[in-house]
């Protein structure tokens, strides 16, 4: 701790030297000590040691009074004033609000959750801000013959409205999924998803495309993943387009909010459905010990292919499995709405 008169007398040394040592002292230790410095200047800093924890304090620009910035605790710093952070201890997961006077910590608590998992309308609820709306389409089922590719997942879309510029009811649309095979031939589509209503843009979530079958012994293809329902070359994806269909030994195409592809089958060996993020999961090709069902994050799985049957794909959304036997269906569509 150390206090100067900030001016480097003229004498001769050593005395000129201890002068700039103690400048310094008091320059880098913020003027510490238990009174104020007797020689000051607009902006100077000034640690008040006098009570049991320290005050950081700073000369206002009249040079004429201190403002006090905050208190010194061990090894944090509480800040004074409405205008700086407020405490962080104990308000873990909460967003920093105002009154317009002062900042403060609140949670993020939603006003209303309504989730449909078949067709309904939903009712807007009287507080809120914003409504946050997650839909999905309907996965495709596989297709069933000796050979038989899986169906491809249900896209998965996303919007945020302003609750005041909503309407006081909203039509929602669930897409089922595509019907699963009893018969020989082609998997069904699943059925799109929407949200709508008066005077806001509509949501719509495309269900996936059902698997290919047929009884040659060429590659067969899956599903072709919900998104803009068209491929991008066998075994790729994008963001927010469909996965292309798994072909030969190819496996179904991977996506993002699209719906991922359905995995195909060639000569008796089935290849795995694409995973996706949102949309849903492909299914796995038909055959041998069928392909692998892909995941996804938050949308449903898709089924495994199999010899002798394949299960439903995962709401919501997940293509379901090839099969020489009957096949699953895809995994009906969902609808959630969240208020803040």
């Amino acid at each position: 701790m150390a206090q100067a008169d900030q001016t480097v007398q003229n004498a001769t040394f050593p005395t000129v030297r201890a002068d700039i040592n103690n400048n310094l002292a008091a320059l880098f230790t913020d003027s510490s000590g238990a009174t104020a410095p007797t020689v000051t200047v607009a902006f100077q800093d000034w640690i008040d040691t006098s009570g049991a924890n320290p005050l950081w304090k700073k000369r206002n620009a009249a040079n004429n009074a201190w403002i006090t910035i905050g208190t010194i605790i061990g090894s944090t710093i509480a800040f004074e004033g409405a205008s700086t952070l407020p405490s962080q201890s104990g308000n873990s997961g909460k967003f920093l609000t105002t009154n317009g006077t002062a900042a403060s910590w609140a949670a993020l608590a939603q006003n209303d959750v309504q989730t449909f998992l078949t067709s309904g309308t939903w009712v807007k609820p009287s507080s809120g801000t914003f409504a946050f709306v997650r839909i999905w389409g309907g996965g495709g089922s596989g297709g069933r013959q000796v050979l038989a590719g899986g169906g491809g997942g249900g896209a998965c879309n996303e919007g945020l409205y302003k609750l005041a510029d909503m309407p006081a009811t909203c039509t929602v649309t669930v897409g089922a999924g595509g019907a699963g095979r009893s018969t020989d031939g082609g998997g069904s589509t699943g059925g799109t998803s929407s949200f709508s209503g008066t005077g806001i843009t509509t949501l719509f979530a495309f269900g996936g495309n059902g698997g290919g079958s047929t009884s040659s012994t060429g590659g067969i293809s899956g599903g072709v993943g919900g998104g803009n329902l068209a491929a991008n070359g066998v075994g790729t994806g994008s963001m927010f387009t469909g996965g292309s269909s798994g072909g030969g030994s190819t496996d179904g195409g991977n996506s993002s909010f699209g719906g991922a592809g359905g995995g195909g089958e060639v000569s008796n060996n089935g290849t795995d459905g694409g995973n996706a993020y949102a949309g849903g999961g492909g299914g796995g090709g038909g055959g041998g010990g069928g392909g692998s069902g892909g995941t996804s994050l938050f949308g449903g799985n898709g089924s495994a292919g199999s010899n002798g049957g394949s299960a439903a794909g995962s709401v919501p959304g997940g293509g379901s499995g090839g099969s020489d036997a009957t096949t699953g269906a895809g995994g009906d569509g969902k609808v959630e709405v969240f208020v803040w």
